[in-house]
Order: structure tokens, then sequence, then C-alpha cells
């Protein structure tokens, strides 16, 4: 067990899902969590079965742990199926993202799982795949420099993803030239789904981080683009943002696809505002610090305070924990302990207030009185960036994260909105 402040910071990086032998060594179970997982993992064996090509929503807040759990999910699938996990952010730009471009990112990972697995596709699949790319590329090097290097078909097509993530207009040639063909792609998808299937396993694909695609581009993938999603053959799950599900078009995006499953925050405090410092949750939360470094690095009452601030979402509390380690380390600390903490929490609210509108207060207040979940287009941007919570204890709740709280009671609205009652 390591005790210094360097390997806390070496331990806890917020942008790092585990994986292989660290989701071994440091994963925890977490009660409401692990069910989710299970109801996911029940849905998808079931599909072995009946074959159906199972699509699923999987959604909850960026930072809530999806990636890991994924990760784990595969470890306990990979045998059933073959699996296709990929995180689209290395070769998508999520504040532009189309459905073709998402279907194009599924054709590639096909033909790359295909290769790495020694699966050789029939040749007439193979031309006919590369001719629909070449009537593509030929299209694009007339206008563009994208054949540059590349050569023509469908291999340049796919090594021009590169350019697709940094070049918009690329992006945009590409996308034009695509559109009318989406119903060859997606038949030269379910082609190869169908080669990959006769070698014995079902192909599922994930697709990990689309959840943190811009707003007004999830909507219109999810919303006028869900058709197209689901029309391949093969099981997919999708990472879909959770701030949609306040959407007024929800219920129709949701009719595209075989089911939604949440992935919850964990819960550190009731809806009432209650605090149970023994509570099962904040003991696990406890457990991820003491799986990787000595407990004792922290001073109890700082690692109470660091669950709290963080609003049991994932990514805040190891977050939190790496940045006070960092001041800590800074202030020649040994320890951390809450002065450390507070200060970590103070420049993290300063990130939080200024993505806030005067608009947002209002909606703000209500969550704050209701802690409801509404159909409501304010409150899209505001679960999306995380300034507003949802959790789960046998029905869904939401709350103010808990850095935008004390946003709030410094600007005296909080008191002002329990006058006012």
């Amino acid at each position: 067990m390591t005790d210094d402040l360097k390997s806390v910071y070496h331990l806890f990086n917020p942008d790092k899902a585990l994986f292989d032998e660290e989701l071994k060594k440091y994963y925890v179970e977490i009660g409401e969590n692990e069910t989710r997982i299970s109801k996911l993992k029940t849905r998808l064996e079931l599909g072995l079965e009946t074959e159906e090509p199972i699509k699923i929503l999987f959604t909850g807040h960026r930072g809530s742990g999806k990636s890991t759990a994924l990760n784990r999910l595969v470890s306990h699938l990979s045998d059933k199926f073959f699996v296709v996990n990929y995180n689209v952010l290395d070769l998508l730009d999520l504040n532009d993202i189309n459905y073709t471009d998402v279907l194009l990112s599924i054709l590639a990972q096909l033909i790359e799982s295909s290769k790495v697995n020694k699966i050789f596709l029939r040749s007439d699949l193979v031309e006919r795949a590369n001719k629909w790319g070449q009537t593509i590329t030929e299209n694009l090097i007339s206008s563009t420099k994208a054949g540059l290097g590349f050569g023509v078909g469908l291999p340049a097509l796919i090594n021009i993803f590169t350019w697709m993530k940094n070049e918009t207009e690329t992006r945009k040639e590409i996308r034009k030239e695509i559109g009318p063909r989406v119903s060859e792609l997606i038949s030269i998808i379910n082609d190869i789904v169908i080669e990959i299937e006769d070698t014995g396993k079902q192909v599922l694909v994930i697709i990990d981080n689309l959840e943190k695609s811009d707003p007004d581009k999830a909507l219109d993938l999810f919303g006028n683009h869900g058709t197209q999603l689901s029309q391949p053959i093969c099981k997919i799950i999708y990472t879909f943002p959770i701030s949609l599900k306040s959407s007024d078009r929800f219920t129709q995006i949701r009719m595209n696809f075989s089911d939604d499953i949440m992935y919850p925050n964990i819960k550190v405090h009731e809806p009432d505002g209650s605090v149970n410092r023994e509570s099962k949750e904040r003991a696990l939360m406890k457990e991820i610090v003491a799986k990787r470094v000595n407990s004792n690095l922290f001073e109890p009452e700082a690692l109470e305070y660091i669950i709290d601030m963080s609003g049991g979402v994932l990514r805040d509390y190891i977050r939190i924990i790496r940045d006070s380690a960092v001041t800590a380390l800074t202030r020649g600390k040994t320890v951390i302990d809450k002065a450390v903490a507070e200060e970590v929490v103070n420049d993290l609210k300063n990130t939080f207030q200024a993505q806030l509108s005067d608009e947002d207060y209002d909606v703000l207040l209500e969550v704050s009185r209701s802690k409801s979940i509404k159909r409501d287009q304010g409150l899209v941007g505001l679960l999306h960036n995380l300034s507003v919570l949802e959790y789960t204890n046998g029905r869904n709740w939401c709350d103010l994260h808990p850095i935008v709280r004390t946003i709030l009671e410094e600007k005296h609205l909080l008191q002002q909105d329990a006058s006012s009652d």
C-alpha cells in the first residue's frame, strides 16, 4: 500500500477509466450500479438466444463511471460475443458529430476488429466495400486534399478519420458524399456482421463517450436519425446523454431503441439533504481510496468533505482528490487536510459559476425545491454540464451539484427562495 501524496496523484486520474489489471485491483462494486449492469448483461445474454439486434441507450452523467463499468462488462462477455468496444473520442469531433460519422466509425471498427481477430472477409464483400468507398473518395479528391497519401476506396475513407476529426471542410465533404449512399453503407455493415457471426459469435458493438457530444448535435443524432442508428443488425450499446432524458423528444427517441439503462451517481445524501456518515454508499467511496492508497494520507474530516462536494460523481471525486494532492504537495504538507480540499473546491466553484447564465438560476431554484426530474428544456443543459445531478433509490430524483449549491448559498438565493414560500 502506497503512503505518499505523489502516489495519490498517479493513482487518481479522472480522465482514465479502469482497464485490465487496474480493473481487477481497484474496481469497487457499488450496489445500485451493479444492479443496472447486471440488467444490461442479462438483456444481452437473452438476446443471444433470440438473436435480436438489440440496441441499448446506456446513460448516466459524464464522470459517473460508465466507461469503467463497460470495460468490466466486456471482461464478462468477451467469451460469448465478438465485442467491438471503442472510444468515439479517438475518431470523431463530438462538438460536430453526424449520424453518418457514427455509422462509418462502426464500419471502420468492424473491419479493424476482423483483421485483429484474423477473420478474413469474403473477397466479393471486400470488393463491394472498396467500390463503395472508391465512389466517395474519388469525388472527395476532386474537391479536397483528402486523397493525398491515402489512395482511394474504403481503406482511404477509413484512414481519413484523422482529417475528419480535425478539418471541418473535409467532414462536410465526406458527409455530402455519404448521405445519398447511407443505405448501402448500412448494407455493407450488415453483411460484414453476418460474415463475422458465421465464425460462431454474435457481434456486440459498444460506442463509448458518445454521451459527451454537444447536446444539440446529440439531439439531432438520436432524435432525427435514431432509425438509421438502429438499422445495423448487430447488438449495439450507445452511450447516451442523460440530459436528453429531460428533452420533450425523449419518448420519440426511445421508440427506436430496445431499452435505456441508467448508470446512476452514488447517493451521498438523501433528497431532504440529510447525510448519513455511516451509509454503505459513503463506505464504498472510502473503499475506492483504500484500495489505492493508505487512507491515513487524508484527514478524516477532509475525506468526508471531498465525498460531500463530489456529489457522488466519481470523476469529480477523483479529480478533487488528485488536485488536493497537488495542492498539499505545493504547500509542503504530507497529508490532505480540509483546508487543502476547500481550496480545490473553490477553484472548481469558479468553473461551475462560469457556465451558469442568469436564466439557469431560476431552474436551479426549482430543482432545489422539487428534487424532481421533469421534461424541461432548461434542465437539459444543466444536466449536461453537471450543475444538476440525478440519483436513484427506488425512484429517480435530482438535486443541485453540491458545488453549485454553495454558489447559490453565497448569492443568498436559497434563503430568499425559502423566505418567499
